[in-house]
């Protein structure tokens, strides 16, 4: 399967869909990322593939855990992705928001480092919310390997990995609390 057809899948369109609905009042960012088309499919594949890698499981196989997924959990994955949107990452040492996105310039980004203080102010993409959903996979099936990719991707300590799962579980907690 492609990244084109997980993009166009509905069930992740309609989440897309709900998650920019319930955000446009809140001034978040619509054109941070633009990408080459190809190259954006290219990096959403990468990103697919890196995370396939530390589940121990093909690529095809997550692509199916996270259409599946996106089937059976849809207000789950809407909520946390609003959640996750609204809120800043609580850790010890916060990351900049030139770290979390691995590298880009302002000038590739389009916007001043500084004008993006947290989540809230990236853009909602349908790579935005793919990444959500590998995090909810990892976070649900997965955690102690979900650790291990954290600290190595993104380089966070093991202890920031903790704090960021614990953060997530939290969110978790929460909505299926209400």
């Amino acid at each position: 399967m492609s990244i084109e057809d997980i993009i166009k899948n509905q069930d992740i369109l309609d989440c897309w869909k709900e998650i920019q609905k319930s955000n446009s009042d809140k001034n978040i960012s619509k054109g941070i990322f633009e990408y080459d088309i190809e190259e954006y499919h290219t990096f959403l594949l990468d990103e697919i593939v890196e995370a396939s890698e530390y589940m121990n499981m093909s690529t095809d196989t997550l692509i199916n855990e996270m259409l599946l997924f996106t089937k059976d959990n849809k207000s789950l994955i809407i909520n946390f992705s609003n959640e996750r949107l609204n809120k800043k990452i609580p850790f010890s040492s916060p990351l900049s928001y030139e770290e979390l996105s691995n590298g880009y310039t302002e000038e590739e980004l389009g916007i001043a480092y500084q004008d993006l203080e947290n989540e809230t102010d990236t853009i909602i993409d349908i790579g935005t919310l793919l990444t959500y959903l590998i995090d909810l996979i990892f976070l649900l099936k997965k955690e102690k390997n979900y650790i291990k990719y954290l600290s190595e991707k993104l380089y966070y300590s093991e202890i920031h990995a903790k704090e960021f799962i614990e953060y997530e579980k939290n969110i978790i907690e929460d909505l299926y609390s209400k």
